[in-house]
């Protein structure tokens, strides 16, 4: 069992040494140097504060960005708390989904800013860098022509449902094409589900001369997990019929899907790290001080969670995978890409959430 141990801390090491360093600014985040297919950019331990410090950093943030608005930009950015306004958000572009709140290109370079500030205060360094890792690649397919839509970073919105308060419930919705963020805020506790995340394409050279792959860990982790498992826990679990979208995605609030696939209770101990190596990326994305009690949430009901598959255990391939728990479910579907960015698998839908939870409902 030890040697087991050893194993799986090493290949969760690898993993992150694989993941070379990278450094996000706006508007666009770096790459990390071209020619390491392979590497991901380093994720920064969570440092985690006391648990209400990020809820209340949010709200400075958010009532900060508020005060910077005229009263008519101030009417509009906000709404109510209802079921209806928080379930209207999706990975669309413009044209195919008609979004409400103010987008950002709407904004002085001042009122941007401090929309992003609310984000920096409400997600951890890696997630604010996801976010605009999402949103290079965007650009990207803009730029790449032959698709008459509107892409790239000032086609995302910014939306607040609800009183911003001390006490009490309210959601920051941030999103656009590739990205459907809810941040809930309660009291001192905060939740970042539902959201989605995407990519297209999922890799691509970054502005300064780097590779730039926002879901790159999520990917990687997930191939890791998948080749550790022995002939018969891959065939547990590997789906009876192919899956390539995501099924929970926007649309799909109070919906959940029967635990499929091969359970952690058959995991050896190595096994188990690379799990939650993979898990972690994902909660990882909301502050430190929120997403501790996430992770121990995981490990506490890991005889609950489950690991399906669908597709090829070759990296770079299309795959789908899901990782349900009784805390949280993860869906995750790399597509063939098309048109300008065809080639291999290089479009990415994937979501977080937490059922009976999303919102902070529970």
């Amino acid at each position: 069992m030890v040697t087991r141990r050893l194993v799986g801390l090493a290949l969760v090491a690898a993993l992150a040494s694989a993941c070379g360093a990278a450094d996000y600014r706006e508007p666009a985040p770096a790459g990390y140097p071209s020619g390491t297919p392979a590497e991901c950019p380093v994720s920064p331990s969570p440092t985690a504060t006391a648990s209400g410090e990020a809820a209340t950093a949010t709200l400075a943030a958010t009532e900060t960005f508020l005060r910077m608005l005229d009263g008519t930009r101030r009417t509009v950015v906000r709404d109510e708390r209802t079921p209806a306004n928080l379930a209207h958000w999706s990975h669309l572009p413009d044209q195919l989904f008609k979004r409400a709140g103010l987008r950002m290109d709407t904004l002085s370079p001042d009122e941007r800013r401090a929309a992003h500030a609310i984000l920096r205060a409400a997600l951890s360094e890696e997630g604010y860098r996801q976010v605009l890792g999402i949103a290079a690649a965007d650009g990207v397919l803009a730029d790449s022509g032959g698709i008459n839509l509107d892409f790239g970073a000032d086609h995302y919105w910014i939306r607040i449902l609800g009183v911003p308060a001390a006490l009490g419930r309210w959601t920051i919705q941030y999103g656009g094409h590739h990205l459907g963020l809810n941040i809930t805020v309660d009291g001192t506790g905060m939740t970042l589900a539902p959201t989605l995340w995407g990519a297209q394409p999922a890799s691509h050279p970054s502005a300064d001369g780097g590779l730039s792959e926002p879901l790159c860990a999520e990917t990687h982790k997930a191939f890791a997990l998948f080749n550790a498992l022995d002939e018969e826990q891959r065939a547990a679990a590997t789906l009876p019929a192919g899956v390539a979208e995501i099924v929970l995605g926007p649309g799909q609030d109070g919906r959940t899907l029967a635990p499929e696939g091969v359970p952690a209770t058959t995991f050896t101990e190595a096994q188990r790290l690379l799990l939650y190596a993979l898990v972690d990326e994902w909660i990882d994305a909301l502050n430190p001080s929120q997403a501790a009690a996430k992770r121990e949430a995981v490990r506490r009901t890991v005889a609950s969670v489950t690991f399906a598959w669908s597709g090829s255990g070759t990296l770079g391939q299309p795959v789908y995978y899901r990782v349900q728990g009784a805390t949280f479910l993860i869906e995750f579907a790399h597509q063939q890409g098309s048109g300008p960015n065809g080639g291999g698998a290089s479009h990415i839908h994937a979501v977080y959430r937490e059922p009976g939870a999303d919102y902070g409902a529970a």
